[in-house]
């Protein structure tokens, strides 16, 4: 829902003001895109960051956040020794009881009363629409059982409430918790400071 968009643009400018390159793409059925959003799945994200990557010939460091952490293991040769950085990665099923219960929440405000289960078997005949977002059943069911792979070379970095078990914790607030995009200045400076740190070892 774009939450960490802002953010993240402001992480890009301070990466290149450090002499850091970096891209941003629109997946599949997302923002700018003019794929339908209902055909898309984790799957087809993956093939198409393969692609887009493939355009760079310069070693390429992978950051990635939230949900984005489940298509980061798309494969591209020129990537840096499969270098990733992650922040707060999440498991597909926790993304997905998030926007089912925000799809519970908005049907109950709506007079209508909803449950997991229900939206479980509508999502097995069909389109289901979360959050709104048009979830395919392929999305739905990736969704599920989609964890974060846990190869080597990562580092991970969570918030300093959050940090155990993170490799660094840096300060700010969850943007992805909020009602509207927003910005936090103090945790895009952090994670583009990381950032260049760890691109620069």
């Amino acid at each position: 829902m774009n939450r960490m968009r802002r953010m993240l643009i402001d992480v890009m400018r301070q990466l290149d003001e450090g002499g850091i390159g970096s891209f941003l793409p629109d997946l599949p059925g997302t923002n700018e895109s003019l794929f339908p959003q209902e055909q898309a799945s984790l799957t087809l994200w993956k093939d198409a960051l393969t692609y887009c990557s493939a355009t760079f010939n310069t070693p390429q460091y992978r950051a990635s956040f939230r949900g984005g952490c489940l298509i980061d293991d798309f494969h591209n040769d020129a990537s840096g020794d499969n270098k990733k950085w992650r922040f707060s990665p999440a498991k597909g099923s926790s993304l997905l009881r998030t926007m089912m219960r925000t799809r519970i929440a908005s049907d109950k405000e709506a007079g209508l009363s909803t449950s997991i289960a229900q939206i479980t078997e509508e999502a097995g005949h069909g389109q289901v629409n979360l959050a709104g977002n048009a979830i395919s059943p392929a999305m739905f069911t990736e969704l599920q059982s989609a964890e974060p792979d846990s190869a080597e070379n990562i580092r991970t970095a969570q918030l300093e409430n959050k940090a155990q078990g993170a490799d660094v914790g840096l300060p700010g607030s969850p943007l992805w918790l909020r009602a509207e995009p927003d910005e936090d200045s103090i945790l895009s400076t952090a994670i583009a400071n990381d950032l260049l740190s760890w691109i620069e070892k």
